[in-house]
């Protein structure tokens, strides 16, 4: 059993971490939520963005430095942030101007163009989070399940 300090540290250490990757996820929903996206002032985005982080920072670090065994902590953590990491990419798309994309409101190499920029942002970004989101979570769940206690034994001991 680790001792509460390095409990803390590391807990500290992931909250912050969940903290900044779920921001990249609930600004694109507080922004995709307002009725005029382009209106959102940028002092006030910046004061709320800011707010929310700290806030889901504060959580996750408690939530997790409740888990007694340092390897099962650590485990949730990258589960955590690898869920996070993992949803940033559809939470982005939500602000994104589909209506580029169709060769119907513009001519067809401007939506040729359009398309080739979405499958290079995707590359570029989506590639990256979805992948390090997916090892960061497979590593926390084989870390959980490596952590488990051993089960009682079926002979009783008198």
């Amino acid at each position: 059993m680790p001792s509460n300090s390095v409990k803390w540290i590391v807990s500290i250490v992931l909250g912050l971490l969940i903290g900044k990757v779920s921001y990249g996820v609930l600004l694109p929903l507080l922004l995709a939520g307002l009725p005029d996206p382009d209106a959102a002032d940028g002092d006030t985005m910046m004061y709320v963005g800011t707010a929310v982080w700290l806030l889901i920072t504060v959580v996750a670090a408690v939530l997790l430095a409740r888990i007694a065994d340092l390897r099962r902590l650590i485990g949730w953590g990258f589960v955590v942030l690898g869920v996070a990491l993992m949803l940033t990419i559809p939470a982005t798309m939500l602000t994104m101007d589909f209506s580029a994309h169709q060769a119907a409101t513009a001519g067809a190499q401007a939506a040729n163009d359009a398309n080739t920029a979405l499958f290079f942002w995707a590359l570029i970004f989506g590639l990256p989070y979805v992948g390090g989101g997916l090892a960061l979570t497979i590593l926390g769940a084989v870390l959980i399940r490596k952590s488990r206690e051993p089960a009682a034994s079926a002979t009783p001991t008198i």
